[in-house]
């Protein structure tokens, strides 16, 4: 087990209504070179670690006004908090209670009168393991801030790249097996950019609650956009791209950006994983709901696939058809969205290939 620095040794907040307990705990805990806080009942406790959060709570269960259940719940609605062990004292050795006690956000559970052996070990136990939990989460942090500021360089990098590869790409007189390799540039540093996208999205998504800019966005149109702009890569790979929408322009309340991004990466995934000489249907129903269903001729998902679509970083059986890139990031990331925007997203098999619905206004 990891040992923790000998200059972090903990802070430690005692809960009890009884002081010669808050004494005894104390002294015993000073002894051994902790730092401690005392709250004398439950609402003291929360003002306590509203104001200075502690590395771990010792909680006693029969209080008056709030009991230490009440309290252990209300701390997991404090920011932080849920990672701060709670270890219960209770002169009730009762299962019933024991349970409880875990139930509501405890970590541990000693009954009085205690060992002292015994709760100081189970002390040192768990600060050395949240001690262990923060710095592992400060070493993740640190590791997607550097990732992220590596991916922000290399979008530069190969952006700067592709659009050198472009210029040539225009120039007149090129030789044959020139154009080929500045097309083969092209495509590689264009399939590393949609990459690097996605990574980004995926680790701003992930940390952050998107603000969303809510307006009126005709679902139509949106979906012409898509296709004319996915349309070319369809034709090259003599896929076709079959649209029915409503007569009737349907108009949703939704963020646009974020929703042509869960239309665009089905469409785009649709084509990638679909044959040569197939089809892709794009059909929008008005009900008491708008459905919008994307469907391919593709293999399809299997039984495993389902149960990890929107796993981040999982790629699934189906490979694409035409050499394009797969991140493994697209489907979780339309998950993330749809749920945040209010778009209830499922898939189902077709014969063959699979078909995407997502329902607005439920």
């Amino acid at each position: 087990m990891m040992k923790i620095s000998s200059d972090k040794v903990g802070t430690i907040l005692i809960v009890d209504d009884e002081p010669q307990n808050i004494q005894v705990v104390g002294t015993m805990l000073a002894a051994f070179g902790y730092d401690f806080m005392v709250a004398n009942d439950g609402e003291q406790a929360l003002e306590r670690v509203r104001a200075r959060l502690p590395d771990l709570v010792l909680l006693d269960i029969l209080m008056p006004k709030l009991d230490g259940f009440q309290v252990c719940r209300e701390f997991q609605e404090i920011e932080g908090m849920e990672e701060v062990p709670v270890i219960f004292l209770s002169a009730s050795d009762d299962k019933n209670s024991i349970v409880k006690a875990l139930e509501s956000g405890g970590f541990d559970y000693v009954t009085k009168p205690f060992n002292k052996a015994e709760l100081l070990a189970r002390v040192r136990t768990h600060l050395e393991l949240k001690f262990m939990r923060d710095e592992c989460s400060e070493l993740l942090s640190n590791t997607e801030r550097f990732l992220e500021i590596m991916a922000h360089d290399l979008k530069n990098w190969i952006g700067s790249a592709s659009f050198s590869a472009q210029l040539l790409g225009e120039m007149e007189g090129l030789p044959d097996k020139a154009a080929k390799i500045v097309g083969t540039i092209d495509e590689s540093t264009g399939q590393a950019i949609h990459f690097i996208d996605d990574f980004l999205a995926n680790a701003r998504e992930s940390k952050t609650e998107i603000k969303f800019d809510l307006q009126k966005v005709s679902l139509n149109q949106l979906i012409a956009e898509l296709v004319k702009q996915h349309d070319q890569r369809a034709r090259a790979k003599r896929i076709s791209l079959k649209v029915t929408l409503t007569d009737e322009e349907r108009m949703i309340e939704t963020d646009r950006t974020a929703l042509r991004r869960v239309l665009g990466n089905l469409i785009s995934n649709a084509i990638k994983f679909s044959p040569a000489g197939s089809q892709v249907n794009i059909l929008m129903e008005n009900t008491k709901t708008t459905t919008l269903r994307v469907s391919d001729e593709g293999p399809g998902f299997s039984d495993a696939d389902m149960e990890e679509l929107f796993t981040p970083y999982r790629r699934l059986s189906a490979r694409p058809t035409g050499d394009e890139v797969s991140t493994g990031l697209g489907l979780s990331i339309v998950k993330k969205l749809c749920d945040r925007l209010g778009v209830t997203i499922k898939v189902r098999q077709a014969e063959p290939g699979a078909e995407w619905l997502l329902t607005f206004g439920e």
